[in-house]
């Protein structure tokens, strides 16, 4: 049964808050819909992030964007999340703002008994009040590990000939919760903190230390 502690701890340990970029609507300019964004912090470890993000014209103020983080050890590019997706201010009222995200993700996780390759979701809500120069809110989300395709090495054949290779479908993930703060500096920078707390799908055991925080270095453009 090792394989299934191997799944549950790649879902435990890459399922980790969502990193979204801190959009201060009310600092972008008309002309700029560029967003690049480098953040660092700790979660479930440390790791660093870089991400692009492309604000569209629509109705409401919306953004396309990409990004890629990794955790911080011995081999950087070992282990990686990548997500895709979108997010959109759902309601303006006087400074108050409400943002609402969706995003694809995919991860890799290995280690000497196992590599896999994992697919999911990540659902999010940020609700505060964005001034022009700063802003403050407080963010809600759930991360959803849907499908990893597990591939064992020698060594764990050897100790565990009964570990099968494929796709498996875990039914856990995290909703994470806290806040974010920014600060714009000019007319094109923004520096962002955020920090929060996650727990863990049901009843599984949440992961030890399981609170994140994160500086982030925005450029608009």
């Amino acid at each position: 049964m090792k394989y299934i502690i191997a799944v549950l701890a790649f879902v435990l340990v890459l399922a980790e808050p969502g990193y979204p970029q801190s959009v201060n609507w009310r600092s972008l300019r008309p002309d700029q819909r560029h967003l690049i964004q480098l953040d660092l912090g700790y979660s479930y470890g440390a790791t660093a992030q870089f991400g692009y993000g492309y604000r569209l014209t629509l109705v409401r103020p919306a953004m396309v964007g990409i990004d890629y983080s990794f955790p911080m050890g011995e081999r950087l590019l070992d282990d990686f999340k990548v997500r895709l997706g979108a997010q959109i201010e759902i309601l303006e009222v006087g400074g108050f703002s409400a943002t609402a995200r969706i995003l694809a993700s995919l991860r890799r996780f290995e280690n000497p008994l196992v590599r896999i390759v994992g697919f999911g979701s990540d659902f999010g809500l940020v609700a505060g009040y964005y001034d022009p120069a700063w802003h403050v809110a407080g963010e809600l989300g759930f991360d959803k590990a849907i499908t990893s395709h597990v591939e064992h090495s020698d060594v764990m054949r050897t100790s565990f000939p009964a570990a099968r290779d494929g796709w498996y479908i875990p039914t856990g993930g995290n909703w994470y919760y806290g806040l974010q703060a920014g600060k714009t500096i000019g007319e094109s920078y923004d520096l962002s903190v955020r920090m929060g707390a996650t727990d863990a799908q049901g009843s599984d055991e949440d992961a030890v230390l399981a609170y994140y925080l994160q500086l982030g270095l925005g450029m608009r453009f």
